[in-house]
């Protein structure tokens, strides 16, 4: 899919003259011709009945551990998109997640957008990330998921050169927009099929805030490990398991998207004006 989202200009012109049917016509000839080569992962075309629920911006003190005791008791798996300031904080959380048999990926050093980087910084940064994570784990990172989504063709670049492969999402839960774990669970298990990629959270990340405290986030409508329960229960009773993106991969043929979305996060022009982008374009 090529996200055509950011700052009003040709590009959105062109998405909103478009239309629809338009857009999903231009998406599915895009990735027939360049996805194989430029495509970050979205789903996977299987007849296995499995689908991937993963987990970005922890690992969180307190809701990561509960959303791993739920998924013990369904006998489930899932991948932990980490935040390495996360990671540093939480080590035998990490630990204990790849004990149980889940997969940890990137997510970022940070949480900030990757796209003013150059492609030689993206790679110096994942890579270095990628390292200390898995050095933290115990176990290879070889997957990495963009802050916000963000990525253009240069960081995409960045990201293979530091022997990652890029995963996005087909099934956003929408666990962030205030409603309750009942509707975000509901809303997933709607549109869930064989081979889905769902997009969640167990923890909340902003480019400038501290890392995780160990408090709960009071502005949370939705505790990760019940929409979790209700998200878990609901995917069993529809014949649906839950695996890693990993595992999910072996099941068939994985669906490439060329994902391009040039969403630039509020904080971004504070971090560009304190010099750390620039440097490292």
């Amino acid at each position: 899919m090529v996200e055509l989202t950011g700052t009003p200009g040709p590009a959105e012109a062109l998405r909103r003259a478009l239309g629809p049917r338009g857009r999903r016509a231009a998406r599915y000839a895009v990735d027939a011709v360049a996805g194989p080569w430029l495509g970050s992962v979205r789903r996977v075309r299987t007849d296995l009945p499995y689908v991937a629920v993963t987990f970005d911006d922890g690992p969180d003190r307190t809701w990561t551990p509960q959303l791993l005791d739920v998924l013990a008791e369904r006998a489930s798996h899932a991948t932990f998109f980490m935040l390495l300031y996360n990671a540093r904080r939480n080590p035998g959380l990490v630990r204990r997640v790849v004990a149980e048999g889940h997969e940890v990926a990137l997510h970022g050093a940070d949480h900030r957008s990757l796209v003013h980087l150059s492609r030689r910084a993206v790679r110096d940064r994942l890579t270095a990330a990628a390292a200390e994570l898995a050095a933290i784990a115990g176990a290879p990172v070889t997957l990495f998921r963009p802050p916000f989504g963000a990525q253009t063709l240069r960081t995409y670049l960045g990201v293979r050169a530091a022997g990652l492969d890029c995963v996005v999402w087909d099934l956003d839960s929408l666990d962030w927009c205030g409603e309750d774990e009942r509707q975000v669970a509901d809303r997933v298990l709607a549109d869930a099929a064989a081979g889905t990629i769902v997009l969640a959270h167990d923890g909340r990340a902003a480019a400038d805030e501290p890392p995780d405290s160990g408090a709960p986030d009071g502005s949370r409508a939705v505790r990760p490990p019940r929409m979790a329960e209700l998200l878990l229960g609901g995917l069993e009773r529809r014949g649906l398991r839950t695996t890693t993106v990993s595992d999910l991969l072996t099941t068939g043929k994985p669906h490439r998207t060329v994902w391009l979305s040039h969403y630039v996060p509020p904080e971004h022009p504070r971090w560009r004006r304190d010099g750390t982008t620039d440097e490292e374009r």
